[in-house]
């Protein structure tokens, strides 16, 4: 594995220094409100014909994406809370769904922040397979804040990054969407006093550079907690959340660039966690219910003709 280090700006420790209503946008080379602004709602759209129904956000503006019915994942150092609003489809006009957050946790150790909803999502709302696979590599040294190594099957390829839209003021209607390489795995980026933040970090390239990719992206303040993802064989999988930005550091070349949240390293307490507050669809308990009163009933008939055949 190529290690290498870099100096670090993390993104959560300006995020706590600003209020609410200091913001900046994502980043993105090239961009327009057609190619990269979801509510635009343009054929052109960088992730036209992506279901990003599960991409939700609070009357904040902070993150919060469906991993399933009724739990939701962001970011720990600017979690969501209140009330979420997700959309459907891409279309601004469209009815919306709302859920309220009845309680989150942060994953133990980590920036990741899971929280429940108060009722589960209807079908109209997608929730989000997640990375699953444990990578690992050198802690940080010396004065470097983290190294990074190759990041499994991950490596080098394009992700999908979501930011707060430059066209937008409207902080549940605020996506932007660019792109970018996944430059590799980080373990234990330093990050505040969080002691365990495992990322994936994305270097932004210049137009020169064999990693550049068209809507290069690059997180700023306000983008924290939004999802990245990439497409694998035509599916979704969410990385994890945004979390930091970093500078050149020791690099000459390339740029600056962000980290997130690696979700697959703490995807056992994650499923747990979706399992233990799991609230079963209303069509799935009829069936039980069928069948433990077909069950009651054939075991009273039973008792009777036991008593009927005692009484003989």
């Amino acid at each position: 594995m190529q290690q290498r280090t870099v100096s670090v700006l993390v993104l959560g420790l300006m995020l706590i220094c600003a209020t609410e209503g200091i913001r900046a946008d994502i980043s993105i080379d090239g961009y327009s409100d057609a190619t990269n602004d979801r509510f635009t709602n343009s054929s052109t759209f960088v992730m036209n014909g992506f279901d990003l129904s599960g991409v939700g956000q609070a009357a904040s503006g902070r993150w919060a994406t469906a991993i399933s019915r009724n739990v939701i994942v962001s970011a720990a150092h600017f979690a969501p809370s209140g009330t979420i609003t997700f959309f459907p489809g891409n279309d601004p006009t469209a009815p919306s769904v709302q859920r309220s957050i009845l309680m989150g946790a942060r994953v133990p150790g980590t920036d990741l922040y899971v929280a429940v909803l108060n009722a589960n999502l209807p079908s109209s709302i997608k929730h989000y397979l997640f990375a699953s696979e444990s990578l690992s590599g050198p802690p940080p040294s010396g004065n470097s804040p983290f190294s990074v190594v190759d990041a499994g099957i991950y490596q080098g390829l394009n992700a999908y990054l979501f930011g707060r839209s430059p066209k937008s003021n409207d902080a549940f209607r605020d996506q932007a969407v660019g792109r970018n390489v996944v430059t590799g795995f980080s373990e234990n980026v330093v990050f505040g006093s969080t002691p365990d933040v495992d990322s994936l970090v994305f270097t932004r390239d210049g137009s020169a550079d064999s990693n550049f990719v068209e809507f290069e992206a690059r997180f700023e303040v306000g983008d924290s907690g939004g999802p990245t993802f990439v497409d694998l064989n035509g599916e979704l999988r969410l990385l994890g959340t945004n979390a930091f930005i970093y500078d050149n550091g020791n690099f000459s070349s390339p740029g600056p660039g962000s980290g997130i949240n690696y979700i697959g390293n703490q995807a056992a307490f994650i499923n747990d966690f979706i399992v233990a507050n799991a609230v079963p669809e209303p069509g799935s308990i009829t069936p039980l219910v069928v069948i433990g009163f077909c069950l009651f009933r054939r075991k009273r008939e039973a008792r009777s003709e036991r008593r009927e055949k005692r009484s003989c």
